[in-house]
Formats: C-alpha cells, structure tokens, sequence
C-alpha cells in the first residue's frame, strides 16, 4: 500500500507471481509520454539531466582469481561494473574505473619458494645485494 503513491502515474497494479517475485508493468500512457520526451530532447540526452551533485566514483570489478581457472562466469562482473560506470558517466559524475586482477597470493608465494630453494642468499638482508 505504501508503493501505490510513488508509482500510480507510472506502473499497472504490481502483481505477486510466486514466492520471491513481483511482476511490474509500466502504464502505456506513461511509456509513450517519456518516449516522447526522449525523442523531443535535442540535447541528445534523452530528457535525463546532468547531476548538480557531481561526485568522484570508484568502481571496481571483475577482479578474476588468476590462481584459477577463467570461465564465463568472470564476465559478469566486468559487463555489471561497466554498465554501472557507463550510467554514472551519464548522469555526470567523475568515473573511475578499476578492473584488477586478484589473488597474486599463490604467484608470490611460489616465487619465494624458488627463490629459497634456487637463490637463498636472495633473502637475506646482509647477502641479497651480492645476487646477480
């Protein structure tokens, strides 16, 4: 009852489809009057105004564990946060956009391990200058 207010103008009667899901229809007559706000807009914009608040925003996705397999599942992180970044690029914020790679733990850790087994003298503080 509380949702009525905010979207009378905009949505159909919210329908309950099943345990966890809650179908929302947008009325016809409010689709054809954005439509045709976005298609008057000569800005190009598409009737969406710039934000007055711009803000620096970090986004950081993907971020796949290198120590294990890629698979199709890791691009649905990065399709998420460019999408995410995309918008708020939009509506006029400063977007920074970070897609690391994760988990370097297990690289490193074998790398120290061949060092001590083929360099030890690498990791000591007194002799590691005298490695070539």
């Amino acid at each position: 009852d509380g949702l009525r207010p905010l979207i009378g103008d905009i949505m159909e009667e919210p329908e309950i489809a099943g345990p966890g899901f809650i179908n929302l229809k947008f009325k016809e007559d409010y689709l054809s009057r954005a439509l045709k706000t976005m298609a008057d807009d000569a800005g190009g914009r598409l009737a969406v105004p710039q934000t007055s608040y711009k803000k620096k925003i970090v986004v950081d996705f993907s971020s796949p564990n290198i120590a294990k397999e890629m698979h199709v599942g890791h691009l649905r992180s990065t399709i998420i946060g460019d999408t995410l970044s995309n918008l708020l690029s939009f509506a006029g914020h400063d977007v920074l956009r970070l897609n690391h790679v994760g988990d370097w733990g297990t690289q490193f850790g074998m790398l120290v391990e061949h060092l001590r087994d083929e360099f030890p003298q690498a990791l000591n503080k007194e002799t590691s200058k005298n490695v070539d």
